[in-house]
């Protein structure tokens, strides 16, 4: 076996005993494992003991290869000495090994807490608090307590104050999330309290705004920052029409060039009120016209420059009303009035800080961050034992080796100092700040970054980088490094990606001849209508294409290499790896596959709450508990526990119209056999029988074993584990229903009791999206392996998949009434009850803007670490979606290509943030590469990266190109005649029959309010004579079925959106729209740019939405109560309704008591505490401009019926008449009354 060759760095990095500090910035691939191993044994060999040294480590998992390793190392070691004296040395080191401080920081801190204790006079005998969901319903148990003594001593009104401004018209949790989040980040710091009690120092703003830390050391960067991005911005579009020729263009923008440089001197010297008169006068004018004398090439050129000029235009404007959108008088009137709130909160966080402490201490259970806090306290204890134990570990430990040490926060920054020698410092330091991606954990990447930036000028300390990747071939370090040395600096990713910090081909052993060559497949969704059959969505059509490449490959023979072996073989399924930033897609990747025959092995998905079994049995958990609650009554009763199918549902409910469904359950069971029997109902009543009796047994049986055993009887009654065994990856379904049973018994097992608080935990759970991890089940070992890119850190895999990249990263921190930095402190949105009105403080702007700054980061590293798993094949996916204007790919490249002006191998700051996924970072650093230029015919390559050597594809790929396993077969039933009648009075009868309910057959069970509408459009059938009663308007037209038919794909054309999908998009604006904020067009429009970047509205419809229209709403008689009322407001409410079919369809006259399900949507109603409830409906219908009232009485007229239907049903709903209803016309903003005529 041949000798290993370490690189320079690795032999320092193993070598080096300096008097000081050393850290180690290890590259992905660069073997810092093998190094820290080594180090270990060159440290035993020199006659150091294994339990002097505390390695600290990330994992457990990661401790335990660590201790492996040095237990392989110190084998070998004795195999090869001969010397009596270093054998015993070494069989003693590998005893000490099974106790030695190998662990994490979590483990060592436990160990010093459980061992001296006695310092901080801390009871030994505790638990610790492991699991997530344990400690979220501990924490909601204390601040439900905490709350209601607050809310019962709040006589200053102060509390409910805070308490409604972190509310909304949906919940009014903003609080506890806010309260929660503080605590969090309060304690990962050395001292809790004192962070907490600093959060209102950011809103001491003495003397001028200004002059206040607040301006000078954050809004003033950031302003600086963005000023610095517009100039650029015009530099760019300036040197472009210089190159090309176009004076004109040219002198204009010099000229608002010169303007803005004016604006961005004056930001360090002017007052607030002067600056902000500055912004708001700055007049920009038209971009240059006319066409004549330019060629195309200068057309084109004109066009990036009007982009670039507009793109900068729009930032400033951008700023101007973000920043200075008020006056410095009302801005410190906020200040003052945000900082009295933020005292009371202080107050509130401290409380609940205290009794959670109390409680956990009452329990005996801890979580680590209190073992740690723990652990900090005895180690900086003063009294003569603590300094006696602190002097002793600072003795005991030889060095202190810290790996992922960018993974750190600033307890554990602070637990390790203090244990480190004061007099020799002994700390050794592992870890990549590119990889470090676990801010969501609160590590401080910052910390490895000052040390990164100070130990080369340091005299004490060490700085010793590995840039070799000894585990990719080369084009995987050439692609990674195209992408990074392009978009990664210190501004925007944290660290400047050059020198040192790129990867330096190390893994010299691969065959040339591997199919190495990156490929982006891009499925392209040019927003065109596909074949009828085609009903996958875009998510499923690009792991469709997956499946189908990893088929090819498989299919094609495609070779790895073994580097074990020393062989190229072909690849097997256990070579491939799925990476993406979140589990979203996994249960489609799951179904895709299973139909492709691909077998998986999955971390699991973000739905366990949401799988068909859990669901049924989380729904009659409740119903067990309180059976009064229809929706999970109605589950159940669906559920194969039960069986009864949606007519059998409403059968029962047609015996009692009002009241919950439980009620109409017993009044059904009690009351059928007094009626008259059918076939039909006695199949039912059976049904419901048996399932009562059950129902019963097993609320009995709660009351007397524990929950635990009742999810187990219920297995045992029912058979349902059993049935779901029988259902596809029944397996799956069977663990995910032991791991039900297995949370239970903790859940009890930890104190907690009762299944009414088990039923309100799991909610709580759901309602914090913290879902539990589905049970995993025993895989084949040959399996394609999907993972999200933060489980995949420290791995590697031959072929590497990075899927998804057009998916936007999770942005909601900064959406929120409040956001939060564990350096800046506390931003609000402050509620001005009077006016309605949430305003963002100026801390909110600031601390968004730094919040910003770090997630764009992250996700730069997490895209870094994504792209260095890969062996020898890298393969990203994603989805690209054009416009009816654009194809796909014309859109896509038009993004990209905003990066080929910029002067600098680094693409403009501006560029990079308009980016929101890795695609386009990844597209922008592609597109300026000599091979994409060639592509374009462009010849705007940088003299940087005219030799790179990276070998890529980029290919788009339309949604009929794939091979998919679903296929739409339609085949006609055979209608066999078996017999022929020949009697003349039989065939007259046979001829001249008539069905007896023929009504019923041309009319369903089933309406909706959208098809019931219908029998209202003729006003020649209406009956306006009795509108008053809604249940006469209810009645009149016989037309039950549609005739018309929707238009064959083949006759539809690609065009503007229709008016229906216009109108579905309004409505879906009005229903998102936040109205505890004035309702202007600025925040409609922002909303609709919101949706447009959610994927909910295409960009195309979204411009054809009317802002005007839905702000002139608000403006109403309505709109006003409900911008007065919000928590009152209730939107796109669902109903169902029974009712006689007669009151619908005046000639169904064969069973005049023959009933029919309604179902509709109401889109909204306010139930208002003065006036009742108004129901209103909107409508974008047409309204002729040349016959304005004809066409409003028409309307009116039209859809008269259907809103008293939705009337009848809110009444049934909330148990009062419904007085006021009306339409809103969106088309000339005209509110309508449907009782009178009179207009509002």
């Amino acid at each position: 076996m041949s000798e290993t060759q370490w690189t320079p760095g690795q032999l320092a990095a193993i070598q080096n005993d300096y008097d000081g500090n050393i850290l180690v910035s290890a590259s992905a691939g660069s073997g810092k494992t093998s190094v820290l191993t080594q180090r270990v044994m060159r440290k035993i060999k020199d006659g150091v003991d294994v339990d002097q040294l505390l390695i600290v480590t990330f994992t457990n998992a990661a401790a335990q290869e660590m201790r492996e390793r040095i237990n392989g190392a110190l084998q070998t070691e004795l195999n090869q000495t001969q010397a009596p004296v270093a054998k015993q040395h070494l069989v003693r080191q590998m005893r000490k090994l099974t106790t030695a401080h190998i662990e994490t920081m979590d483990a060592f801190c436990l160990w010093l807490v459980k061992r001296y204790y006695y310092v901080i006079n801390l009871d030994p005998d505790f638990r610790i608090l492991t699991d997530t969901s344990e400690r979220t319903l501990l924490q909601s148990e204390v601040w439900d307590d905490v709350r209601e003594e607050l809310y019962g001593n709040d006589r200053d009104h102060r509390f409910a104050q805070l308490t409604r401004n972190f509310s909304n018209d949906r919940s009014d949790d903003g609080l506890t999330d806010l309260v929660f989040r503080l605590y969090e980040l309060a304690n990962v710091n050395q001292d809790p309290e004192q962070w907490i009690n600093q959060l209102g120092d950011f809103y001491r703003t003495d003397g001028a705004l200004t002059e206040s830390h607040l301006y000078r050391d954050h809004l003033l960067p950031d302003l600086q920052n963005q000023m610095e991005q517009i100039q650029a911005s015009y530099q760019q579009a300036r040197e472009l029409a210089h190159r090309a020729g176009i004076e004109k263009v040219e002198s204009f923008l010099v000229n608002e060039q010169e303007q803005l440089a004016v604006v961005a001197g004056q930001l360090a010297t002017r007052s607030w009120d002067q600056l902000r008169t500055v912004f708001k006068q700055q007049n920009f004018k038209n971009f240059p016209g006319g066409k004549k004398d330019l060629d195309e090439e200068q057309l084109d050129v004109k066009d990036q420059c009007k982009n670039l000029r507009n793109a900068a235009k729009k930032q400033f404007e951008e700023i101007s009303k973000n920043y200075f959108w008020t006056d410095e008088a009302s801005l410190q009137q906020l200040n003052d009035d945000a900082a009295q709130m933020i005292q009371k909160l202080i107050e509130v966080v401290k409380q609940f800080s205290t009794q959670y402490a109390r409680v956990k201490r009452q329990r005996h259970a801890y979580d680590f961050t209190d073992i740690e806090h723990f652990a900090f306290q005895i180690l900086n204890d003063q009294s003569e034992v603590g300094t006696a134990l602190r002097t002793q570990l600072q003795q005991q430990f030889n060095e202190i080796m810290v790996d992922e040490y960018q993974d750190n926060n600033h307890l554990q920054d602070a637990i390790l100092g203090t244990i480190k020698n004061p007099e020799q410092p002994n700390l050794f330091m592992v870890g990549d700040v590119k990889q470090s991606i676990y801010r969501f954990r609160l590590a401080d990447p910052q910390m490895f970054m000052d040390k990164y930036h100070d130990y080369p000028d340091s005299e004490q300390n060490q700085l010793i980088t590995l840039p070799d990747n000894f585990r990719s071939v080369a084009n995987v370090d050439h692609f990674a490094n195209l992408v990074f040395e392009q978009i990664m600096d210190r501004s925007f990713g944290e660290v400047d990606y050059t020198g040192d910090a790129q990867l330096q081909f190390g893994a010299r052993d691969y065959p040339d001849d591997l199919d190495t060559k990156t490929e982006l497949l891009l499925l392209a969704d040019d927003q065109t209508e596909l074949n009828e059959s085609d009903q996958l969505t875009n998510d499923q059509r690009q792991i469709e294409l997956i499946a189908n490449k990893i088929e090819t490959m498989m299919n094609d023979g495609f070779q790895v290499y073994d580097r074990k072996a020393g062989a190229k073989r072909p690849l097997q399924y256990g070579d491939i790896a799925l990476l993406s930033s979140t589990k979203r897609n996994n249960f489609e990747i799951a179904n895709v596959f299973a139909e492709h025959q691909i077998p998986l092995n999955s971390d699991g998905s973000e739905s366990y709450f949401k799988t068909t079994e859990i669901q049924i049995m989380l729904s009659l958990l409740q119903i067990i508990d309180n059976p009064a609650q229809d929706i999970p009554l109605a589950a159940v009763l669906r559920s194969p526990l039960v069986g009864l199918d949606e007519n059998e549902l409403a059968y029962i409910r047609i015996t009692k119209k009002t009241g919950n469904y439980y009620q109409a359950v017993l009044d059904f069971r009690q009351g059928y056999k007094q009626q008259q029997q059918t076939e039909f109902g006695n199949r039912v009543l059976s049904k419901i029988e048996q399932f009562f009796d059950q129902l019963t047994e097993l609320r009995d049986y709660a009351t007397k074993h524990s929950l635990a055993e009742l999810i187990w009887d219920i297995y045992n009654q029912t058979g349902f584990l059993d049935y779901v065994g029988g259902m596809p990856a029944g397996k799956k379904r069977q663990a995910n229903l032991h791991a039900l049973y297995q949370r239970a018994e903790e859940y009890e097992r930890n104190g907690f009791q009762g299944l009414f608080a088990f039923v309100q935990f799991i909610k709580r759970l759901q309602k914090d999206d913290n879902d539990l991890a589905e049970a995993s089940v025993d895989v084949d070992s040959d399996s394609v392996t999907v993972k999200t890119i933060h489980g995949s850190k420290g791995l590697e895999y031959p072929v590497v998949f990075l899927i998804d990249t057009n998916h936007k990263a999770n942005d909601t921190e900064l959406k929120q009434s409040f956001v939060v930095d564990d350096q800046m402190g506390l931003g609000i949105k402050y509620y001005y009850p009077d006016r309605h009105e949430r305003v963002k403080t100026l801390q909110y702007v600031a601390i968004t803007n730094a919040l910003k700054r770090k997630a764009q980061a992250e996700e730069m590293r997490k895209l870094y670490v994504a792209l260095t798993r890969a062996k020898q094949k890298l393969i990203i996916t994603g989805i690209v979606k054009g416009t009816t204007k654009q194809t796909a790919e014309e859109r896509t490249l038009q993004t990209w290509t905003q990066a080929e002006q910029s002067p600098n191998l680094v693409i403009n700051q501006a560029t990079r943030s308009s980016a929101t996924n890795f695609l386009d970072w990844m597209g922008m650093a592609l597109v300026r590469h000599p091979q994409f230029q060639a592509l374009l015919d462009d010849d705007l390559t940088l003299t940087e990266l005219q030799s790179d050597p990276s070998e890529f594809t980029v290919k788009f790929v339309h949604p009929e190109e794939l091979q998919t396993t679903k296929t739409a077969v339609a085949t006609a039933t055979d209608l066999d005649f078996t017999g022929t009648a020949t009697d003349p009075a039989e065939i007259k009868l046979q001829l001249e029959f008539q069905y007896p309910f023929a009504d019923a057959a041309q009319t369903t069970a089933y309406q909706s309010v959208s098809e019931i509408k219908r029998q209202f459009d003729d006003p020649d059938n209406i009956q306006l004579g009795s509108v008053a009663d809604p249940e006469h308007q209810v009645l009149k037209r016989t037309r039950y079925q549609s005739e018309q038919f929707a238009q064959p794909q083949f006759m539809q054309t690609v065009a503007q959106p229709t008016p229906q999908e216009v109108g579905t998009a309004t409505h879906l604006v009005l229903q998102k729209l936040d109205v505890t904020q004035p309702v202007d067009e600025e925040h409609v429009a922002a909303l609709i740019e919101q949706l447009v970047e959610g994927n909910l509205l295409t960009a195309t419809i979204a411009k054809q939405i009317s802002r005007q229209a839905i702000v002139a709403f608000y403006q109403t008689h309505v709109g006003q109560r409900i911008l007065q009322f919000p928590d009152r407001l209730h939107r796109e409410v669902p109903f169902s309704l029974i009712i006689k079919a007669q009151r619908i369809f005046s000639e169904f006259h064969n069973d005049p008591n023959q009933q029919i399900l309604v179902h509709g949507i109401i889109d909204g109603y306010l139930d208002d505490p003065d006036e009742g409830p108004i129901l209103f409906d909107y409508k974008t219908i047409f309204v002729n401009p040349a016959h304005p009232k004809a066409s409003v009485d028409q309307i009116k007229d039209q859809y008269t019926g259907q809103v008293n239907l939705y009337a009848l049903a809110l009444q049934d709903i909330l148990h009062e008449p419904v007085r006021q209803k009306y339409l809103y016309l969106l088309g000339n903003q005209q509110l309508i009354s449907i009782d009178t005529n009179k207009e509002k």
